[in-house]
């Protein structure tokens, strides 16, 4: 539960800081889970793809909160 409690707040600052674009990739990213391990794979994805195209924009703590993220659902796989 914590994860995707962290994955909620994560997005909630991206909202407030006006990135759109990347609260939407993860969004995305969560609409796949399936309790299968393709699913995971996606989200997986969907946070590297913040990462590569909004890494710049983020502030520390997003970087920080999206790299704990990152690191959980690698290790989910």
């Amino acid at each position: 539960m914590e994860l995707f409690d962290a994955i909620e707040a994560l997005q909630m600052s991206l909202v407030s800081s006006n990135n759109e674009q990347a609260n939407a990739l993860l969004a995305e990213g969560l609409s796949c889970l399936n309790g299968l391990t393709d699913g995971w794979a996606q989200l997986l994805e969907s946070v590297d793809l913040v990462y590569k195209h909004f890494g710049t924009e983020l502030t520390q703590v997003q970087l920080q909160e999206l790299k704990k993220i990152q690191s959980t659902v690698s290790r989910v796989l």
